[in-house]
């Protein structure tokens, strides 16, 4: 029963569950860092109300010490020092955790108790909302703890540690112990939704790659049919001329044989007996014709383009509502924004189905989680132009270069189904043998962005 309860991170992307942890860290960590800010007020008051003699002085410490916290964040966060969020963090938390570790052992037995208090509810805030790994919330407590232990007894010496745990630290050491189990369950938790929805992703590119597989058997089977059907038409014609033409052949040899029986009178014995064996060859003859004409063959390896009227405006749609449910898996939001009159433009259906279903399938898959994808179809300069915008993390141009030119050369130009080949450059082939271009940019200003141009038929 315990191993069903196991969660294995063995198939997950080691890599890719390192960059979502620590994107989990960066953020409660910024959390963290402006709520000891914003807390401020609170602490002044607290120091206001039981400590009015020396408030003052403990107003200018804390102001100091949340520049130094401050400081030490945008410091670690700049990209020439990098420095990991549970580090930052760790000296922010660390310097608020001395401070008050210090007031706690510093301050009279009759004010202590409201910040120990305040110091239990802290680091059971700290451990409810921050992300990071159990260890720290560990060595947290133990500063406090020698902290507080040193200085009560250095700066009080004729107090025993009973005084202590009756006026509040007692609580502090066990709502502070609790909390780390609170911060080790919690990471345990966030760390295995975090897994699981990467488990999710990944399912869900396993049935995009599905999906787009059995848009590819469709595509051949629809291509063979359709060279199955040109085949037909042509034996079918051929078969019906060759017949013609056989059928004419033999029945004027059949009326001559009839006009030369009419007048056997004439004829001689020998010459009526080869009458018999012409008659009997011209019926071979016939036979064997029309044996041929069925058994024609005829079969074109390259089939050109059946080019029909389509409304673009239609295929689009029908291609993004195939792959809502992909999108929705991945947790992106589909923006459709279609021209309300008909965009006509003269391609094959076939292939453009084909085009649609691996430019949209790929976009959605190398598009990030939580992010919206815009999809445009517009008219310009008598084109067809479908955008396909998103915002999210930017592939950049290099990667795209090599998603959308990853196309084996060697092959011929109609064997565009094959494995090993990006659904990029399948798109991008299909849209350019179609008279069509596909384009592609990376950066800040539009984010992963994708233009489809086809011209307008008149």
């Amino acid at each position: 029963m315990l191993n069903d309860l196991k969660f294995s991170f063995v198939n997950i992307d080691q890599e890719r569950l390192s960059n979502e942890l620590g994107a989990k860290v960066k953020y409660y960590s910024n959390v963290i860092h402006w709520t000891l800010i914003y807390s401020l007020p609170l602490f002044w008051l607290l120091d206001y109300s039981f400590l009015s003699n020396d408030w003052v002085t403990l107003f200018f410490v804390r102001i100091v010490l949340a520049v130094l916290t401050h400081c030490i964040y945008l410091y670690g966060g700049l990209r020439k020092n990098n420095w990991e969020p549970e580090i930052i963090i760790s000296f922010v938390v660390g310097i608020n955790t001395v401070l008050y570790s210090a007031i706690c052992a510093l301050v009279s037995i009759s004010a202590v108790l409201p910040y120990f208090l305040l110091f239990s509810i802290f680091f059971l805030l700290l451990n409810v909302t921050i992300f990071w790994k159990p260890l720290y919330s560990i060595i947290q407590c133990a500063i406090s703890y020698i902290l507080i232990i040193v200085l009560f007894r250095l700066f009080n010496k004729y107090e025993e540690y009973n005084v202590l745990i009756s006026n509040g630290g007692g609580i502090f050491f066990v709502i502070s112990t609790f909390s780390c189990l609170i911060g080790f369950n919690r990471y345990q938790l966030t760390k295995r939704e975090i897994g699981k929805s990467i488990i999710i992703e990944m399912a869900n590119n396993r049935l995009m790659d599905q999906h787009e597989k059995i848009m590819e058997q469709q595509f051949q089977i629809n291509e063979v049919n359709k060279k199955l059907t040109k085949l037909s038409e042509y034996r079918y014609n051929t078969l019906h001329i060759m017949l013609h033409d056989f059928r004419n052949f033999t029945g004027s040899i059949q009326m001559s044989l009839d006009l030369l029986k009419q007048t056997n009178h004439n004829l001689s014995e020998e010459q009526n007996e080869i009458l018999g064996y012409i008659g009997i060859g011209n019926d071979k003859i016939k036979y064997l014709s029309e044996k041929l004409a069925s058994s024609t063959e005829a079969d074109g390896k390259d089939i050109d383009y059946n080019y029909t009227e389509i409304d673009l405006g239609r295929e689009v749609e029908q291609a993004v509502m195939n792959l809502a449910d992909a999108a929705m898996m991945k947790q992106i939001n589909l923006q459709l924004n279609i021209d309300p009159s008909s965009t006509i433009v003269h391609l094959d259906k076939i292939f453009l189905d084909q085009l649609l279903s691996k430019l949209f399938s790929n976009v959605i898959r190398y598009a990030s989680s939580g992010t919206v994808l815009s999809i445009h179809l517009h008219k310009v300069d008598n084109k067809a132009v479908t955008d396909i915008a998103n915002k999210g993390k930017l592939l950049g141009s290099q990667k795209l270069e090599e998603l959308f030119n990853d196309m084996n050369d060697t092959k011929d130009n109609k064997d565009i189904v094959h494995q090993n080949t990006s659904g990029f450059s399948i798109a991008k082939k299909l849209a350019e043998q179609m008279g069509g271009k596909l384009t592609y940019n990376s950066d800040e200003s539009t984010g992963n962005f994708y233009r489809l141009e086809f011209n307008l038929f008149k």
